[in-house]
């Protein structure tokens, strides 16, 4: 049985400080709707995007950014999707 899409917006990011994009998240998080917290390895992050199950995204003032994946060098990380024109999107969230 398939799982329920979500749509997760993500408030906090763990970052390890790399100048490699692929490793510069090491978890993502946010606030369910009943209040409690949920975090997820940016692995596991990636699984549920690639299959399909959730979406997530990042609040930037009026604007709702689509996180994706990206590939460099066999490597899969996650990337605001207007990552060209404003970088850093996902990583100048607070820590969690």
């Amino acid at each position: 049985m398939a799982r329920a899409y979500r749509r997760r917006a993500i408030t906090f990011v763990n970052r390890v400080y790399s100048l490699d994009p692929h490793d510069r998240i090491e978890m993502i998080g946010g606030i369910n709707s009943d209040k409690t917290r949920w975090s997820l390895s940016q692995v596991a992050a990636i699984a549920l995007i690639e299959a399909g199950t959730d979406e997530f995204f990042v609040g930037t003032g009026a604007a709702t950014v689509k996180i994706v994946v990206k590939t460099r060098k066999d490597q899969k990380y996650l990337e605001s999707e207007r990552e060209q024109t404003h970088p850093d999107d996902l990583v100048s969230l607070p820590s969690g």
